[in-house]
C-alpha cells in the first residue's frame, strides 16, 4: 500500500493571535480586538431520523450554527460598544447596559501551523455572522502572586451564504439548496493571502 501524500497537510496548529472584527452591515471597517488569547469552536449539528416500514430509512443533519468563546486577557471597551453591551456616558468612563439587540460581526484571527517540512507558517481565518454575549467577571485578590482575571466572550455564529462565482447572487447547488459558510481560511500559498484580514471576504463558489 503506498504511503499517503502529506505535502500541504497541517501537522500541528497553535498560537492564536492578531484578532480583528467588523460589524455586519455598518461598514467594511476592520478593527482589532486587543489581547485575544483563546478561541474555541463547537459544531452544533443535530440529526433527525425518518422511519418507514419498521426501519430507519434516512437520517438528515441540521447544521444551523457554531458556538464557542473568544478569550482575552482583559475586556475591550471599543469591542463591547460595537457588540451592543456597553456605552460611553457623558462625563467619561464606560457603562455596561442591558442587552437589547445583538448585532452580528465577522471575526478574524491568525494561527501558526507547521507541516511535514517543519517550517512555521501563519494561517488567517474569518468566522462569519457572530453574535457575541458580554463576558462574566470574577476577581480575586492578589496573594503571593498576581491573580489575573480574563474575559471570555461567548458567541454563536450563523455564517453567510456561499455566493456564486460572480459574487452577485447566492450559490445554489444541483439540489436547489444554498450552502452556508461558517469559516473561511487562507494559507500563504493562496491568492489574496496578504490582505485577507484587511477586509471581510465574500466566499464564492469555484464554479
Amino acid at each position: 500500500m503506498p504511503k499517503p501524500e502529506k505535502t500541504g497537510k497541517d501537522l500541528a496548529q497553535f498560537n492564536i493571535k492578531n484578532a480583528v472584527y467588523a460589524v455586519d452591515g455598518e461598514s467594511s471597517s476592520v478593527k482589532p480586538l486587543t489581547w485575544m488569547n483563546t478561541f474555541t469552536k463547537d459544531r452544533n449539528i443535530t440529526t433527525r431520523a425518518f422511519y418507514g416500514d419498521g426501519e430507519m430509512i434516512v437520517s438528515l443533519a441540521s447544521d444551523r450554527n457554531i458556538s464557542g468563546t473568544v478569550g482575552a486577557t482583559a475586556r475591550d471597551d471599543t469591542f463591547e460598544e460595537d457588540i451592543g453591551v456597553a456605552i460611553k456616558p457623558s462625563g467619561g468612563g464606560i457603562a455596561e447596559i442591558a442587552v437589547k439587540s445583538m448585532p452580528r460581526i465577522h471575526f478574524g484571527f491568525e494561527t501558526d501551523f507547521v507541516g511535514a517540512d517543519g517550517i512555521r507558517k501563519t494561517k488567517k481565518t474569518w468566522v462569519f455572522g457572530m453574535q457575541v454575549s458580554p463576558p462574566n467577571d470574577s476577581f480575586t485578590q492578589d496573594q503571593d502572586d498576581i491573580t489575573q482575571s480574563t474575559a471570555d466572550y461567548s458567541y454563536t455564529a450563523y455564517g453567510v451564504n456561499l455566493q456564486a462565482a460572480t459574487g452577485e447572487t447566492a450559490y445554489i447547488d444541483e439540489n436547489g439548496q444554498t450552502v452556508k459558510v461558517f469559516t473561511y481560511s487562507k494559507k500563504p500559498e493562496d491568492d489574496g493571502y496578504e490582505t485577507f484580514l484587511d477586509s471581510v471576504p465574500v466566499p464564492k463558489s469555484a464554479t
